[in-house]
């Protein structure tokens, strides 16, 4: 047991949600992954049990055929992922980003190994608020969002949570592939990069998937197409929104200034969404127009919307093939060639 709770610590100071090195932080995550990894219940069980429903069987199964074509077609890393289910009761994880007011700055926490994480996560919404509330007390911009899954980077074996199986197939399998994706690739210090990466693997990942499965004309895949072009479409307003903050923010005129002014900036930037949402064919950002607007909000939706279409010109360039475009980004890794990757952020 003593041999478990220091790998379990040790793990916490690898883990890419964290990004604070405040022991009791640390503490309270690896309770909370113990407490998780105690209580998983093995899916053979609840394939064999009678009790269990068929869609939830069903689902089960559908996840783990999503990770074996995402192991097999595209050589995303094996891992013993999703061979456990664990019941959650809300969402699995409480995430906080925060920002510079005056400038589209991301507030980062510095971690060993991890390096500069630009968001933290808590397991319960409580602690989260806490958090903001500090951020904001140091003059930040906050946002707090809710995430339904999660990647432990492949240290631990990441369990379906029970919240999963309320998604369609075209949801589940993106979800499956972007953390898949995680564990796969991970980029020193480069967080916003990290998940433009697993969104596109996703998205793309599910199309093929998809597809294949079902038909390139079916109801599935015309659900996949269409989320992927709503993604693009989203990229697009964030990209122009920020760069109409950052020019701005660029002003020579006093901090307390840029303050008061951004006001009506956000304004206009919330009206620019009322004509945008009408392009949209799903509901994914739904709710984006109840949020207040703030640089925390508009960095935190780009982290993972922007490059996408860097990410495709990529793909098309590589005979539209998915594993490909994997293998390219696993050598940049492998071989720590910054002046390719470097050329690919800017």
């Amino acid at each position: 047991m003593k041999s478990f709770k220091t790998f379990l610590f040790l793990f916490f100071l690898l883990l890419s949600s964290t990004g604070c090195g405040d022991l009791l932080y640390l503490s309270r995550l690896g309770w909370h992954q113990g407490y998780i990894s105690f209580h998983s219940v093995p899916v053979e069980e609840l394939l064999k049990d009678e009790e269990t429903s068929p869609l939830t069987k069903e689902k089960i199964r559908f996840i783990q055929e999503v990770k074996r074509y995402g192991e097999e077609r595209f050589g995303l890393r094996k891992t013993g992922n999703y061979l456990k289910f664990f019941e959650v009761k809300g969402p699995v994880l409480n995430v906080i980003t925060a920002s510079e007011r005056d400038r589209l700055q991301l507030y980062s926490w510095d971690f060993p190994i991890v390096g500069k994480v630009t968001y933290k996560s808590f397991f319960t919404e409580g602690e989260a608020l806490k958090e903001k509330r500090f951020l904001e007390r140091k003059g930040y911009d906050t946002f707090l969002q809710q995430a339904a899954a999660y990647s432990t980077l492949g240290w631990l074996k990441d369990p379906i949570f029970s919240s999963m199986l309320e998604w369609n197939e075209s949801t589940l399998t993106n979800i499956i592939l972007h953390e898949m994706t995680h564990a796969t690739i991970y980029f020193k210090d480069l967080t916003d990069f990290n998940e433009q990466l697993a969104t596109f693997v996703g998205n793309q990942g599910t199309i093929d998937f998809l597809t294949e499965r079902y038909g390139p004309g079916s109801k599935e895949v015309r659900e996949a197409l269409v989320s992927q072009e709503d993604d693009l479409l989203f990229s697009r307003w964030t990209d122009q929104a920020c760069q109409q903050l950052s020019a701005y923010y660029s002003k020579e005129i006093p901090r307390e200034d840029k303050l008061r002014g951004r006001e009506a900036l956000f304004r206009s930037i919330q009206t620019s969404f009322q004509k945008v949402k009408e392009r949209f064919k799903t509901t994914s950002y739904q709710d984006v127009e109840k949020v207040d607007l703030n640089n925390a909000v508009l960095l935190a939706y780009r982290r993972y919307s922007c490059r996408l279409e860097k990410f495709e010109a990529l793909y098309q360039s590589l005979g539209r093939d998915l594993r490909r475009v994997i293998e390219y980004f696993k050598k940049i890794k492998a071989t720590d060639n910054q002046m390719v990757l470097s050329s690919f952020l800017e």
